[in-house]
């Protein structure tokens, strides 16, 4: 579900030794490679009770608010090419999410929760928000958190689009007895070879960002990476992707609340075919958390894997601008 799995893995001896496995997107021509580099976009910090959440934003703040979530293993810049093509019709916002890059690294697994997380993106909308409701964009473990901040925020955001990533309530479903519980579990089995012998606590930044292809873009991955904070990255997992913790959100009176808020707004669900974490049949599943099922748009993309925003950047920005189109904004 909350990363991707390549098909060639650095440092490994063979697939079963792999921390994780799938398609590498094809090398790209880039137009935004340097959007770092860009005068026109800036540097903010946003305040969630003691911890900084960095993020960058492009474009007048006086036209309506776009915001973004990457995923693991990421940061703000998985967003270059959606930033540059964004900005000239909104304020595009991309932020870095706790422990990676120039976010607050808080050390523990309590820190990096769900709620928590959710009152990250919280913080940064409010930061740039004044007033305005926003278009919350995510992918990987940004997809569902964005899937269940929009669910518990109807009131600052007006449409929703993920990638990748069903609502994490449609990963649980799958899991029950009378759904695909065996299919699933190997769909998601990566997480737990995170925890095996400690893999995940020793990945290292260069392993982290070996599925990047071009030279420049992977360096400031690596630079990204060794900046953050791996066990950070891992206390994801830790804290929300047990199956452990998969039983108490059916039970804890919180939790039970976030993962079961109806969503009001238009949804479009990006996905790749080759996308090897959630099984096709959660697609179906997720229309259950969407008031209006006619609200929900799915887009299926052949050919496509995990990293739908480096494989196909140019589908990808004609497909949510034709959608935010059609669907009124």
């Amino acid at each position: 579900m909350l990363t991707a799995m390549f098909t060639h893995v650095a440092s490994a001896e063979n697939a079963e030794e792999a921390v994780w496995h799938n398609k590498i997107p094809a090398v790209l021509s880039e137009p935004a490679v340097d959007i770092d580099k860009d005068p026109n976009l800036l540097h903010r910090y946003a305040d969630n009770a003691g911890t900084k959440i960095h993020y960058v934003t492009m474009g007048s703040d006086k036209k309506p608010l776009m915001v973004f979530v990457h995923g693991f293993p990421d940061f703000w810049y998985s967003w270059r090419n959606q930033i540059k093509a964004f900005s000239e019709n909104y304020q595009v916002v991309a932020l870095d999410l706790r422990g990676y890059n120039l976010s607050g690294r808080p050390e523990g697994v309590e820190p990096y929760k769900t709620p928590i997380l959710l009152d990250d993106i919280r913080a940064v909308i409010n930061a740039e928000s004044n007033g305005r409701k926003a278009i919350l964009i995510g992918h990987d473990w940004g997809a569902a958190l964005s899937w269940l901040f929009t669910g518990q925020n109807p009131d600052l955001i007006e449409r929703l689009v993920v990638l990748s990533v069903p609502h994490p309530g449609a990963i649980t479903k799958e899991l029950l007895p009378w759904n695909h519980p065996v299919a699933q579990s190997r769909a998601s089995a990566y997480a737990t070879r995170f925890f095996a012998r400690g893999k995940g606590d020793n990945l290292t930044a260069e392993e982290l960002a070996y599925w990047i292809v071009d030279p420049q873009i992977k360096s400031r991955y690596i630079e990204a990476f060794k900046r953050s904070s791996i066990s950070s990255m891992m206390s994801y997992y830790k804290a929300n992707y047990t199956f452990s913790q998969f039983a108490l959100n059916l039970f804890d009176p919180t939790m039970k609340k976030i993962y079961g808020a109806v969503i009001r707004c238009p949804v479009l669900h990006v996905h790749g075919i080759e996308e090897t974490h959630a099984l096709l049949s959660t697609l179906d599943l997720e229309k259950s958390w969407i008031e209006n099922p006619d609200n929900l748009t799915v887009k299926i993309v052949p050919g496509v894997g995990h990293f739908i925003q480096q494989e196909v950047p140019d589908y990808l920005n004609q497909t949510i601008s034709s959608w935010l189109k059609d669907s009124g904004n």
